[in-house]
């Protein structure tokens, strides 16, 4: 049997996002990618906090991330539907980690926000990888990019970013995508760093860019000015 980090050993690390004002960044697509190895720390606040209180404590950003009549929606990001994809493999959805549990409620999907569209659906069906399989958590309205939680076999758990539509069944005949390590990133060590970065990142453009996007709420103990400068620290 594979162990289940032979899945982080076979992908590259980054960090890909909506590009960061005021960071350096490749401006050449849709999304920018920084080193795993420079990225702001995450806060205490955030690392004690699986159950994303933080979040939940700020007032929705409109429909935030939830999924419309415009997006490609399948099974809904909840616990209904976590139960259903999981049970279909065999997995219990009590042993998921508390912060993916937490993501899967309307009432934090309402709370977080994209620059780039993207929305949260859970896709059609778990996507079996070595040592594991992936749960779809996003996608951006041209499913440019997806992100997906990855659930080990050893009980270990991290977010891997691809570009094929990972947990979908074909469109109009086609067969469903299928993985190629070559074609993803290991993102994130958790849901919950995930969440945070997402968060902080396009709170960033959003205040950068106020003509085009929502006036978003903040954390009192956040410092959107210090969260930049932790790039290429």
């Amino acid at each position: 049997m594979m162990r289940a980090m032979t899945l982080l050993d076979s992908l590259q690390t980054a960090w890909i996002t909506v590009g960061v004002p005021g960071t350096e960044y490749d401006d050449g697509g849709t999304y920018a990618t920084y080193d795993r190895e420079a990225l702001p720390e995450l806060p205490r606040e955030v690392l004690e906090d699986p159950k994303l209180s933080w979040l939940r404590a700020l007032a929705p950003a409109g429909e935030g991330m939830s999924p419309t009549s415009f997006h490609h929606a399948t099974t809904p990001l909840t616990a209904d539907g976590l139960e259903q994809l999981l049970s279909a493999v065999g997995l219990d959805p009590d042993a998921l980690p508390r912060d993916l549990r937490a993501l899967a409620d309307p009432q934090v999907h309402a709370r977080l926000w994209s620059a780039t569209d993207a929305y949260l659906d859970a896709g059609d069906f778990l996507e079996a990888v070595p040592g594991g399989h992936l749960l779809h958590l996003v996608s951006d309205s041209q499913w440019v990019l997806h992100w997906y939680a990855f659930l080990g076999e050893d009980g270990s758990s991290g977010v891997v970013c691809a570009a094929d539509s990972l947990g979908y069944e074909g469109f109009e005949g086609e067969k469903p995508a299928r993985f190629d390590p070559e074609q993803a990133a290991w993102v994130a060590d958790s849901v919950t760093e995930l969440v945070w970065r997402w968060w902080a990142d396009n709170l960033a453009f959003s205040v950068a860019n106020p003509e085009e996007c929502p006036t978003l709420e903040a954390p009192a103990w956040f410092d959107l000015d210090a969260y930049v400068a932790g790039y290429g620290r």
